[in-house]
């Protein structure tokens, strides 16, 4: 996953059973990967994220069924599985004033890493902190 891209926010006025399931289900017919997705709600309303590979097919799809979705900048970081990764982060973007709204994450046992996708108020600077930093990183491991 790109470090910027967009997720899918759908938006549930009824939440009932099945509610879910009929969105990944429509996505599942047209070929739509789901790569993250977190979900929330209640039997009055509900609300899923989900960043998807082919974002414009799933959001034209779900859009001409009806529901209510937006598209919404979010960054996709890769961290190390290991204790104070995502921490470096966060407490880098918190340095820069940079305020997150929601994160959710999951980690890859087999490869040792893992993906945040996180949705703040700047995206783009959010991406030109991280990448700037960690460029910096690289080159100072380089230079040892």
């Amino acid at each position: 996953m790109d470090i910027e891209t967009k997720q899918i926010t759908v938006r549930f006025d009824d939440d009932h059973p099945g509610s879910l399931a009929g969105v990944t289900g429509m996505l599942s017919r047209h070929a739509v990967n789901i790569l993250a997705m977190t979900a929330s709600g209640n039997r009055e309303n509900g609300c899923a994220h989900l960043v998807v590979d082919h974002i414009g097919l799933a959001y034209n799809i779900l859009h001409n069924r009806g529901y209510q979705v937006v598209l919404e900048d979010v960054l996709c970081l890769s961290v190390m599985n290991v204790a104070g990764a995502l921490h470096k982060s966060l407490q880098l973007l918190a340095e820069h004033d940079i305020n997150i709204d929601y994160i959710y994450a999951f980690a890859q046992e087999a490869t040792g890493g893992g993906t945040a996708v996180i949705k703040c108020d700047e995206a783009s600077r959010a991406k030109s902190v991280l990448v700037a930093h960690f460029k910096g990183l690289h080159r100072q491991e380089a230079d040892s």
